[in-house]
């Protein structure tokens, strides 16, 4: 956002303060995770899971992975959907099945961003890969969204993956069901390369703040 470390400091003591927003420790040297209460939800006025309880640990990864994201595309004037607003709209919800060596398994399932150019342009679906799935599930997830592009509920669907090699699973395994870079029905992005891109911007809009400030009004 391009504020310096104390302003957004501040903003999230004087969030806290107010109710809106916690945070809790994250693992030595990661800092904290500020998430919204079930107080700031309601503040936004918009549908969304509200829980004061915080992220369990084994979820930290993913939720930082999501906050990056969405910076990112914030960062070039993206519309973007938050996870928790997804969890309870009907519309992102879809059903998934695949088979496990004990048997076949069902699960609900949503993608975790949606994000769009402008107001009533088409949403793209962001999965953040972090953690490998076993391939069946992938492959459920994945031919999900190659119905969905099909349908024209969407167009294309967003990949985050955290290492080259679950980047290149999930091509793979895209192209098999039908979605690929080549056909710009999937895109596939790595997590470090995204974190660069965001801090990038925010580098850029301090430093056309500084220069506005400093030339004139």
């Amino acid at each position: 956002m391009g504020w310096a470390e104390s302003t957004t400091f501040s903003h999230a003591a004087r969030l806290i303060d107010a109710g809106l927003a916690a945070s809790c420790f994250m693992r030595r040297g990661h800092g904290s995770l500020l998430y919204a209460t079930s107080r700031g939800v309601r503040e936004l006025g918009v549908k969304a899971v509200a829980s004061n309880a915080a992220p369990a640990p084994s979820t930290w990864a993913h939720w930082s992975a999501c906050a990056w994201t969405a910076a990112w595309l914030t960062s070039r004037d993206r519309i973007v959907i938050g996870s928790r607003e997804l969890q309870v709209d009907a519309l992102w919800h879809e059903e998934v099945e695949w088979a496990e060596r004990d048997g076949l398994r069902r699960r609900g399932h949503h993608p975790d961003l949606a994000a769009a150019l402008g107001p009533g342009e088409r949403w793209l679906p962001i999965e953040v890969e972090l953690a490998s799935k076993s391939t069946n599930r992938l492959r459920s997830i994945l031919a999900m969204h190659a119905t969905w592009i099909a349908a024209r509920r969407t167009d294309a669907v967003m990949y985050i993956c955290r290492s080259e090699s679950g980047a290149e699973r999930v091509l793979r395994h895209g192209q098999e069901v039908g979605i690929s870079p080549r056909e710009r029905t999937l895109r596939v992005e790595r997590l470090s390369a995204i974190c660069a891109a965001a801090r990038s911007a925010s580098r850029g809009r301090r430093h056309v703040q500084v220069r506005v400030g400093a030339g004139g009004p």
